[in-house]
Parts: structure tokens; C-alpha cells; sequence
């Protein structure tokens, strides 16, 4: 009789160590999403909700809020605002010609406290235009 006492215990201990090993993966399922969580709530951009048109412009170490608020192709009325939201400066920039794509702040790539820095496109042709963009 004690043969069968004896296996009854070890069958228990099996049974804690399925336990304890369950709950130690569960425990780490959980602390590995809730970093997935932070890191995915970190890497959303900020908004100015007294601005909603305007756009994040750089990275999480910094960068300003950028708003074209005038559209008078092919001069912009441009606002640049920092991260709490107070103005940094504004003014007119004149982009592309009147039939150009009209200037947006998600064109917007920069600015460095002087300039602005505009992603710009390029068409492919099969033949050489002849005149170099810049």
C-alpha cells in the first residue's frame, strides 16, 4: 500500500512543477505585451488639438508642429509651432509654380530654425529633360 502512496506524491510534484511552469509562462506573456503596449503608445506622433491641422514634424527626441494655413499657390502662409504648442514663427514660402501640387504640412520633412525642408518628387521619363532639378 505505501507503493501506491508513493506515487501519489510524485504524481502531485508533477503536477505543481506543470503549474508553476504555466504560470510563469502566462506571467511572462503578459509583462511581454504590456512592452508591446508602451512601445507602440510611445511611438504615436503628438497632437495639438487647438490645431488640428497641424502636423508632427521630426522625431520623439523633437521637432515642431507645422501648418499651412493659407493656400495662395504658389505662395503658403506656413505656422511653426513648438511642441507645447506656442508659435515659433510664421510666414509666407512660396513652393512650386500655380498648377504645381499644392504644398501640405505631410510635405513638410524639417525645419531647422531658418528653413524648411520639403520632400519634393521627381517624375521618371524615358528620355532626358535637359534641365537638372534641384
Amino acid at each position: 500500500m505505501k507503493f501506491f502512496s508513493g506515487n501519489g506524491s510524485v504524481k502531485s510534484r508533477a503536477w505543481q512543477c506543470l503549474a508553476a511552469f504555466l504560470c510563469s509562462v502566462g506571467l511572462l506573456t503578459i509583462l511581454v505585451g504590456f512592452a508591446l503596449l508602451l512601445r507602440m503608445e510611445s511611438s504615436t506622433k503628438p497632437k495639438l488639438f487647438a490645431h488640428p491641422n497641424a502636423l508632427w514634424v521630426g522625431a520623439e527626441d523633437g521637432g515642431v508642429f507645422v501648418e499651412v494655413t493659407r493656400n495662395e499657390a504658389p505662395d503658403y502662409y506656413v505656422e511653426i509651432r513648438h511642441e507645447s504648442g506656442g508659435m515659433w514663427t510664421e510666414g509666407w514660402v512660396r513652393y512650386g509654380t500655380r498648377d504645381s501640387y499644392p504644398l501640405s504640412a505631410a510635405a513638410i520633412g524639417g525645419y531647422d530654425g531658418v528653413e524648411l525642408y520639403v520632400y519634393s518628387a521627381m517624375a521618371i521619363t524615358p528620355k532626358k529633360q535637359g534641365v537638372a532639378q534641384r
